[in-house]
């Protein structure tokens, strides 16, 4: 089966044909196998040749080589194309979808990526397009808004920048007035820090927001807290990041906490909502599960291993 690598060139701090695509060419031709090198020339544009080569038919690999935005937009392109498995190389400032599945160094082998075999995953779709792991209004998304800038600094890694960007935020506006409203049922109301639906576990460079989602039962964590006072935030925070908030008596006061497959949301004011780090202002936005959206490629272990 052909292997399109499809290569984002801006993502991470090094551009990725000079460390992490390398050593998958040299496997894949040392293996013989066919594969070509494709590069992501604007914003948009890994949907459009993932919808380009599905469209011709042939059934073939596709490795998102960047970060989780470059492979958000290849899976929107890959979504409902059976014939195009889907997978990713990481090598951006995040990374967090490939935590749900073992971690970087699993998906950086090429022997294992090599071996991947399909499996579909859901997607969250969104009024602004869709994402493949965590989708958040309020000031989570702020974080990834201001994410973006931090992390164009010298030195300053995903992680680092994602903490920076929480520390503006925190010293800003904290709380939005939402009503919520989860698979049809009675809304409910009140000033909430954010609300996240996780179709992934982790966002934010390792922050584990939605500890039990699973990727392919259809279904999303929906995850809101409401504003507590700014110490408690900080201490917090910790457990938040280990994704222990959900079994957390100090969130209890403040969590709510749902499984389903569609919210909408209204915000009184303007807001910051993410996909999958993408950002825009908005007030009013759905986060909805579309089961089985796209052929995922699951790295396996080594065979040696």
């Amino acid at each position: 089966m052909k292997t399109v690598f499809l290569v984002n060139p801006s993502a991470g701090k090094r551009d990725p044909r000079e460390e992490a695509l390398p050593p998958f060419l040299a496997y894949w031709q040392a293996q013989g196998a066919p594969f070509e090198v494709r590069l992501t020339e604007a914003p948009g544009h890994g949907e459009q040749v993932a919808r380009q080569l599905a469209a011709a038919g042939e059934e073939l690999r596709l490795y998102a080589v960047g970060g989780d935005g470059t492979f958000r937009e290849a899976a929107a392109g890959a979504a409902g194309c059976p014939n195009l498995h889907l997978g990713v190389i990481p090598c951006g400032s995040g990374d967090d979808l490939v935590r749900s599945f073992g971690g970087r160094e699993v998906f950086l082998s090429p022997e294992r990526q090599f071996r991947a075999q399909p499996r579909p995953l859901d997607l969250i779709l969104t009024e602004y397009g869709p994402a493949a792991g965590m989708c958040a209004i309020g000031m989570d998304a702020s974080v990834a808004y201001y994410m973006v800038q931090f992390k164009r600094l010298p030195l300053v890694t995903g992680p680092m920048a994602y903490n920076l960007a929480l520390l503006k935020c925190f010293f800003g506006r904290l709380g939005v007035d939402m009503e919520v409203a989860i698979d049809g049922e009675a809304p409910f109301s009140g000033n909430f820090v954010f609300a996240l639906a996780g179709n992934g576990q982790y966002y934010g460079g390792g922050y584990r927001g939605a500890p039990r989602a699973v990727p392919d039962d259809g279904l999303l964590e929906f995850v809101l807290i409401r504003k507590p006072g700014r110490l408690k935030i900080l201490r917090m925070l910790g457990t938040y990041k280990r994704g222990g908030h959900l079994d957390s008596p100090a969130f209890a006061p403040y969590l709510e906490y749902r499984r389903g497959k569609r919210m909408e949301i209204r915000a009184r004011q303007e807001a910051v909502a993410t996909c999958d780090g993408e950002c825009v202002k908005t007030r009013q936005i759905s986060f909805t599960v579309s089961p089985g959206a796209f052929s995922f490629l699951q790295p396996l272990p080594a065979e040696n291993s």
